[in-house]
Formats: C-alpha cells, sequence, structure tokens
C-alpha cells in the first residue's frame, strides 16, 4: 500500500515537472516608442527614427490654421517629446506613405488615439480592416461633439481634415 502511494506521487510529480506553467496574460505593451517629435495631432516620430501614423483618427492638417497648430499642441501636452508609448498594430501595420500604423498608450496605460478623440481635437478615422477600437473611438467622437469639447467649442471642424486634405474647403 505504501509502495503505491509513493509511486502515485511520483508520477503526479513527474507529471507537473513535464507541464510547463501557463503563459502569463498578455502585457500591455509599454516603451515601443520613445517619442522624439510630434509632427501633427495625428503623426509622431519615434526616437529610432520610426514615423506613426496614429491610427483610427484624423486630426486638422497643420495648414489649418489655427487647428492643426492646437491639436499638435494638445498631443504634446498628453505625450510630450521622450514620452515612452506603447505600441499596439492592427491588420495593415504600413500605410502607403511607409508609416507605420498603431494605437499608441500612454504610460498609465490610456490610449493616445482615443485621447485625442474624446478630447476634441481629432475625429474618428476608421479605415478597414483596422477596426479593433473602431467602437470606442467612435463613441468618443459622439461624446466630445454633444458635449462641444477642444475644436468643436470653436467651429474647429467645419472642414473636415480630409476634405481640406482635397481642396473642398
Amino acid at each position: 500500500m505504501a509502495a503505491a502511494v509513493i509511486l502515485a506521487a511520483l508520477a503526479v510529480a513527474r507529471c507537473s515537472e513535464s507541464t510547463p506553467p501557463p503563459p502569463p496574460p498578455p502585457a500591455m505593451p509599454s516603451g515601443d516608442c520613445v517619442l522624439s517629435f510630434v509632427i501633427d495631432g495625428d503623426s509622431v516620430r519615434c526616437a529610432d527614427g520610426r514615423e506613426i501614423r496614429i491610427l483610427s483618427i484624423d486630426a486638422p492638417e497643420m495648414a489649418q490654421e489655427p487647428w492643426g497648430a492646437r491639436a499638435r499642441e494638445e498631443l504634446l501636452r498628453v505625450a510630450p517629446v521622450n514620452t515612452a508609448l506603447g505600441v499596439e498594430y492592427d491588420a495593415v501595420r504600413v500605410d502607403t506613405f511607409d508609416r507605420d500604423l498603431a494605437y499608441l498608450f500612454l504610460p498609465g496605460g490610456d490610449m493616445l488615439n482615443e485621447h485625442m478623440v474624446a478630447s476634441g481635437y481629432a475625429l474618428a478615422f476608421i479605415i478597414p480592416p483596422n477596426r479593433r477600437y473602431a467602437d470606442r473611438i467612435e463613441a468618443a467622437e459622439a461624446a466630445a461633439s454633444a458635449e462641444g469639447r477642444g475644436l468643436w467649442a470653436e467651429w474647429g471642424f467645419t472642414c473636415r481634415p480630409a476634405d481640406f486634405r482635397q481642396g473642398r474647403c
């Protein structure tokens, strides 16, 4: 009887040694881009030279004065130069201008893309198949517009950035 108990214990120990522990849960990305330059309200440059077009948002162009400068200032306010940003990619990782397309996360875990829209300095700009956070970003735009936050309070989106780029206004 004692031998059977010892054999059973050895079998359990041997099984537990050969079974690897479960992988840890995925961590929030952090430090994937050390911000070196803010180009405008929806594009940044990392210290490693990558240019990142912030996914699912569209901020006024710098030539859309004064709205483009205000959007850039808001991005710099929440993510100053040298901020370590987490980078998360979606289905399409690079655009036609060879810029990375990414969701960026601030050190506390907040999504920069969502912040720019929620604060009223960018619009939701969802281009499939990159839709991972579309619902969150669209809801942030609806709330910012309804509450008159940021550029919504100043008529800053009378000419949407996409229309401006096309010379429609």
